[in-house]
């Protein structure tokens, strides 16, 4: 299938790499399916376009890259509803921020707040909100 993105152009990508946000990302209820984008030659970060809307892709990275105490509890529901039997069949993405002075990045933030988990055999996933904790939804990268 083909994905069109404004920022990669066409991604020509095999219908099994779409990832199903059954009811969205918070704040984007309508955008349920994306792919997982690799940036060439980085292992930390990588992009979740939109199937359907070619402007809207996320950045993302691995929490443990850069939070190696990070810690997230997902609900019975939740684990139910992705039909996760085991903990190995899942990543875990933090969206992020970058901020900016112009065209110059000056620093990026990661939302520990709201994680997005997927379950890598069925490709269904959801963004977990966290309760009871101090993460905040814009964390330094890299801090602890």
């Amino acid at each position: 299938m083909i994905v069109q993105s404004t920022r990669f152009g066409e991604i020509d990508v095999s219908e099994d790499r779409v990832i199903d946000f059954g009811d969205g990302l918070l704040g984007f209820p309508e955008s349920t399916s994306f792919i997982l984008v690799e940036i060439e030659d980085d292992p930390y970060y990588f992009w979740f376009q939109s199937v359907t809307e070619a402007e809207l892709a996320f950045l993302v990275t691995r929490p443990w890259d850069f939070y190696p105490d990070y810690e997230i509890d997902v609900p019975d529901d939740t684990v139910a509803g992705l039909g996760l039997e085991d903990p190995a069949h899942s990543e875990v993405f933090l969206l992020l921020t970058v901020q900016t002075n112009g065209a110059e990045a000056t620093g990026i933030t990661a939302n520990l707040l709201g994680p997005l988990v997927v379950n890598t055999e069925n490709r269904r996933a959801s963004q977990v909100v966290q309760h009871s904790t101090d993460y905040s939804t814009r964390e330094p990268l890299g801090a602890s």
